[in-house]
């Protein structure tokens, strides 16, 4: 049955029929024309109808998102998390969402995100796929991985420690501290977690976030073993460096951390 206001020709059933019997998600223009026995143009011409229609999704050039039934209404938007899957397993790319879109998964805030932040080893930038906004950070490898266990199927997301790294460590991107040292103070009982942001910080970021992380450590009187794991790969420390950038610098000096604790509310909350 064809949902209301879309005017299916032969061939559009085809190609859903087709879709739908296999269970198949993502097709590329050729496979398309191959499975319906079209000529390439054809293919073309037949997929573009469907883009238009909200009812195919074009990922790239060439390679199409396709709705497991036909959507109510017409129009298709598929989730974040099968685009993302589709998209770099045809790129031959590693990625995880961070930012906005995981701060609301693990519960650090109720925003609800109108971008996936996605970090990734090919794209940057900004774009829209299928009415979905998503922001391209192209990292190295070794920014990659501690993905969460419990994110659905076909999901990468950082886990619960690395997204909270991460709100340190791209802050002046997401605007996330003094908040960040807040969900720290939150979370620090939690089994296993202050490891695991240790663990995230020493393999996938840099040195002023470890020492930002390690005064934080300090100041909510964590264990000296933890805090000496961080101290322990810092370079020597010729500089000092505010606790929260941008904000005024006058405040105690630790000297473990070479930090200013220029911003204290977080802990007195």
């Amino acid at each position: 049955m064809q949902p209301s206001g879309v005017q299916f020709g032969p061939l559009e059933s085809r190609l859903m029929a087709w879709s739908q019997w296999r269970g198949i998600e993502c097709a590329t223009t050729p496979e398309i024309a191959a499975a319906l026995r079209l000529d390439l143009e054809q293919a073309r011409q037949l997929m573009k109808r469907l883009g238009k229609k909200g009812i195919a999704i074009a990922l790239r050039k060439g390679l199409w998102l396709l709705p497991p039934t036909l959507p109510p209404g017409g129009r298709w938007t598929p989730s974040p998390a099968l685009a993302l899957h589709h998209l770099f397993k045809s790129l031959d790319g590693e990625y995880q969402e961070t930012g906005p879109a995981a701060f609301q998964y693990h519960g650090l805030t109720d925003q609800m995100a109108n971008v996936t932040t996605v970090y990734n080893t090919r794209l940057s930038g900004r774009s829209k796929i299928g009415g979905l906004q998503f922001q391209w950070i192209k990292v190295t490898e070794s920014r990659m991985g501690h993905l969460s266990a419990k994110a659905l199927p076909q999901r990468h997301i950082g886990s619960l420690a690395r997204t909270v790294m991460d709100a340190i460590h791209d802050s002046s991107r997401f605007g996330t501290l003094p908040a960040a040292f807040g969900w720290i103070k939150d979370r620090i009982g939690f089994r296993g977690f202050v490891k695991e942001l240790i663990d995230c910080a020493l393999e996938h970021s840099d040195p002023a976030t470890c020492r930002r992380l390690g005064a934080v450590l300090e100041l909510l009187e964590t264990s000296g073993a933890a805090q000496n794991r961080l101290r322990r790969a810092l370079p020597p420390l010729d500089t000092h460096i505010a606790l929260v950038p941008g904000h005024s610098r006058a405040g105690k000096i630790l000297p473990a951390w070479g930090v200013i604790v220029n911003e204290r509310r977080w802990l007195d909350e």
